[in-house]
């Protein structure tokens, strides 16, 4: 018995709109290059669709049979959240996303080819969904109110930018030189991070507001700078927290192998429209990397900003009774400093020596706590002096003199 198949064939430059579109088992809906099909309700495919040109969606898809769209574009221009279910891999030549809710993809697999477009709205997907832009895919747009929520993998060298989100808040981050061996990163945003970071001691602190999840998925890859946007941090106040002396700092991207874990510094190499607490993009110092099913974890962190050529401060006062224990002995703080040829003397009002030391090690670790190395006695409040002679890493030799007071 001959079987009664509907075959729709829309021409190029063709525009046709439907409340509602279903393909049943035995149709065919062939949308041909330049030709757009516009659904403002529901679509459900039972049957076959080959799409090269365009499908605008309004509502839900529900994908039962196949579905070709590797030579086709797909927009997303509902007003409300949008469900597409499919239980096969989605291909997609090209991918728009204009409308004022989310799309939802609860398939196992949807691959773009050319280009995906954040204009409006969030794309989001589940943890056991792979979403994956090909080698040559362009990403356009981007925002606080459209981005990607979810596991995003993009395949290939070069330039990858993942325009990610969490609920409503936007952290995009692009790895600015993938190169290697068939490449594929998988990345993905959280907020907040559900553990607490835990600083090195390099480090005064690390953001729990924030969390990439960095994966190679396959292949290898050489170290890339890494470029993270981010706003709404607050980097003053942290779980745990380093008590570092320092007198400028910076915020830094900082690498952990687990959400909780211990993270080191990757430095900034550049930090743009920042206020250096609360927003900015930075690009890394030093490059990420990431060997094959490793999974990374990138975070914000504070950290002291210490010249190239180094760090020497001298306090102007310090007191044995004071709460900070930085401040409870005379020290030298500094970084980049040399052990060789270092001096500090320390002398009194009538130019007697109470204190000496030959190491930077103990003059800045520990100090001199207001006695008299020679009696043992303890010296009064009042003005004193030092003299420090000290060696740069660069092999510049410092002298600095000068007052300062103790306070009982």
């Amino acid at each position: 018995m001959r079987k009664n198949i509907f075959f729709l064939f829309l021409l190029s430059s063709f525009f046709s709109k439907a409340q509602q579109l279903y393909v049943a088992s035995d149709a065919i809906l062939y949308v041909s290059p330049g030709a757009n099909v516009g659904v403002t309700g529901d679509l459900e495919n039972d049957g076959t669709i080959l799409n090269t040109g365009t499908i605008s969606l309004f509502g839900n898809w529900a994908i039962n049979n196949i579905f070709n769209g590797n030579e086709g574009n797909l927009s997303f221009l509902g007003g409300q959240t949008q469900t597409i279910s499919i239980p096969t891999p989605l291909l997609i030549n090209s991918l728009l996303l204009n409308q004022s809710g989310d799309v939802s993809y609860t398939g196992n697999e949807l691959r773009v080819t050319d280009n995906i477009t954040f204009t409006s709205g969030v794309m989001k997907t589940g943890d056991s969904t792979r979403f994956v832009l090909g080698s040559n895919v362009r990403v356009i747009g981007g925002s606080v109110t459209s981005y990607f929520q979810g596991k995003l993998t993009f395949e290939g060298s070069g330039i990858r930018r993942f325009p990610l989100g969490y609920d409503g808040i936007y952290a995009p981050i692009t790895m600015l030189e993938v190169f290697g061996a068939s490449p594929e990163l998988t990345v993905a945003f959280q907020s907040p991070n559900d553990e607490q970071p835990i600083p090195d001691d390099e480090l005064l602190g690390v953001s729990s507001n924030g969390l990439w999840e960095v994966a190679l998925s396959s292949g290898n890859m050489n170290g890339t700078q890494v470029q993270i946007d981010f706003s709404g941090e607050g980097l003053e106040t942290f779980g745990v927290t380093n008590n570092i002396r320092h007198r400028v700092n910076s915020p830094v991207i900082a690498v952990s192998d687990a959400p909780g874990g211990v993270y080191t510094s990757l430095g900034v190499e550049s930090l743009l429209d920042s206020d250096s607490l609360t927003r900015g993009s930075i690009v890394s110092e030093i490059d990420f990397v990431s060997d094959e099913l490793e999974t990374s974890y990138l975070a914000i962190g504070l950290a002291p900003r210490i010249d190239p050529a180094g760090l020497v401060y001298i306090p102007e006062i310090f007191s044995p009774a004071a709460t900070d224990p930085d401040n409870q002995t005379f020290r030298v703080f500094g970084e980049k400093i040399l052990q060789e040829n270092f001096k500090m003397e320390i002398y009194n009002k009538f130019g007697s020596l109470v204190y000496a030391t030959n190491s930077f090690d103990e003059a800045n670790q520990v100090g001199w706590d207001g006695t008299n190395q020679r009696t043992g006695n303890q010296e009064p409040s009042g003005l004193y002096y030092y003299q420090v002679i000290l060696t740069r890493i660069s092999g510049e030799i410092e002298e600095r003199s000068g007052p300062f007071y103790l306070q009982r």
